[in-house]
């Protein structure tokens, strides 16, 4: 098989498509609660009940939309760059009656935030399938997919910070958190189309179906075949993993400004914060494709994992203190330096894996199916805070009774470290990460 390089632009533009990526959940996971709440004045509970219904419903059209697009036709475009840049302007046009539409219908709110949210997940994949879809296509050599996985993963965790940096600093600045808001997000949607618009046009799509393998390769496969990809051990495991870590980081994410306004009474310290994780995330991007190589990426994976769970426990036990906040967030943001890029090089590794035993062309499929996974993560993770600040008494713009800082630890802290412990040990289980013949079969995998 004609091994295929990948162009310097092209990765500067894959850079670039993927911070365009970023935006979107990212305001969404952090602020969307706080601004329903606080803001616009819905409980937090009914909140949650959105957050949930809403990520189950449209996670439903996850792997019905990676199934269309993988027969969408090889254009002189490519097949996937089309699909993204038309998804890309859906979905900032529908981004904006997310946050907007309860100002406009302020009689409807309840049921105008349900449908744009939903509306969301379906116009978001349009945009996010076709993209996590590329790494296969873009080049079949081993080395420039971990090079790729590392800008990803660079990416997915440096344009959060840098969002989480600025947001508190443009929300600050306005006296009315509703001008607040429409400048941080109206800045943002234009920010997201550029970005990825930009990016995608410099990028080649270059391998096609086939592999060094002896079966052929059929260019379309069926609902029994899509079944089929559930009995592959190393796929299902990668799935349950994605799926406990975007909840914990969606539910870490969504209770932290409760935790800065009410615990320690700063929000502002999230933009130092940020600003010191950027150096933890970027380090870890940084020396993914140096450790995966020496140890692996199934043990780094893990490494990183209790990284971010011993963080969690100290944080838990000391709370008050905003040195072992700063600390801990610190290496909360290294660990997730590692997972975010790993767990992309390892889902193409899955899309040859594929390819060999099943013997059909599965990147939209594996990338749809990787969205449902983490939607239904992301719906977890909206859900819980609100029902844990429900349930506890929170009460919004108010001093915290002792019941609601408790429900505020357990949420931002216990939860997520319960989460990212059973990722530990479901990961372990299907990778056998410990054992040396794990790390050899890992390393022979490479040549695939």
């Amino acid at each position: 098989m004609q091994v295929i390089k990948i162009r310097g632009i092209e990765k500067f533009g894959f850079a670039l498509t993927n911070l365009g990526n970023i935006p979107i959940m990212t305001l969404l996971n952090t602020y969307l609660l706080i601004f329903y709440t606080d803001v616009i004045g819905i409980s937090p509970a009914v909140v949650g009940i959105l957050f949930l219904c809403s990520r189950l419903l449209d996670g439903v059209s996850d792997p019905v939309l990676g199934f269309l697009i993988d027969r969408f036709p090889n254009t002189k475009f490519g097949k996937y760059k089309p699909i993204l840049i038309l998804g890309t302007i859906i979905c900032c046009l529908n981004y904006l009656l997310v946050w907007f539409s309860p100002l406009l219908f302020l009689d409807q709110k309840i049921v105008a935030i349900s449908v744009s949210y939903i509306l969301l997940g379906i116009t978001f994949d349009l945009m996010d399938i076709p993209l996590n879809s590329l790494i296969p296509v873009l080049t079949n050599r081993e080395s420039e997919r971990n090079v790729l996985s590392s800008i990803k993963g660079i990416s997915y965790t440096v344009g959060p910070t840098i969002l989480n940096i600025i947001a508190p600093l443009i929300l600050a600045r306005h006296n009315s958190k509703i001008n607040g808001y429409i400048f941080l997000i109206v800045g943002t949607v234009f920010v997201v189309a550029f970005f990825t618009i930009i990016g995608t046009l410099t990028l080649r799509e270059r391998v096609t179906t086939q592999v060094d393998c002896s079966k052929e390769i059929k260019k379309r496969y069926s609902i029994k075949d899509v079944l089929k990809i559930l009995k592959i051990r190393e796929v299902v495991t990668l799935f349950i993993s994605m799926l406990f870590i975007t909840a914990a980081t969606n539910i870490f994410n969504g209770s932290l400004l409760y935790y800065l306004n009410y615990i320690i009474k700063d929000t502002r310290l999230l933009s130092l914060a940020s600003f010191l994780g950027l150096f933890g995330a970027l380090g870890a991007g940084i020396l993914v494709p140096s450790l995966s190589k020496k140890f692996g990426k199934t043990r780094l994976y893990t490494f990183a994992l209790l990284i971010i769970s011993l963080a969690m426990i100290f944080l838990i036990f000391l709370e008050n203190s905003r040195d072992i906040f700063l600390i801990c967030y610190v290496m909360i943001q290294f660990g997730l330096g590692f997972t975010n890029t790993l767990q992309y090089s390892i889902s193409a590794n899955n899309v040859d894996i594929v390819r060999i035993k099943l013997g059909f062309e599965s990147a939209g499929l594996i990338a749809s199916l990787n969205s449902l996974i983490m939607k239904f993560g992301m719906a977890m993770g909206g859900a819980i805070p609100g029902f844990i600040l429900s349930y506890t008494g929170y009460v919004a713009n108010k001093e915290q009774v002792d019941s609601a800082s408790i429900g505020i630890i357990i949420a931002t802290f216990v939860i997520p470290l319960i989460l990212y412990v059973l990722t530990i040990a479901i990961f372990n289980y299907g990778y056998e990460i410990f054992s040396s013949k794990s790390f050899s079969k890992e390393n022979s995998s490479t040549s695939i």
